[in-house]
């Protein structure tokens, strides 16, 4: 019995939960694809850095320091 997948959030991941679904009828579907969260995390983080223009490498140090000046 699956209880639920866990995985990130490629549409091909939808697409194998649905395909799941219709071999497995005892698995619930989308209702279970979990969604992980850490890589969900890393996206929100990734996206607040570009929309602050912070760049990689030791820039973000500099900016660290800045902010706690």
């Amino acid at each position: 019995q699956i209880l639920c997948i866990t995985c990130d959030n490629a549409s091909s991941n939808t697409v194998m939960v649905d395909a799941l679904s219709d071999q497995l009828p005892n698995y619930g579907g989308r209702a279970g694809h979990a969604r992980c969260f850490l890589h969900m995390t890393n996206l929100v983080a990734k996206s607040l850095l570009r929309a602050s223009n912070v760049k990689r490498g030791n820039q973000l140090a500099d900016v660290e320091l800045r902010a706690e000046e």
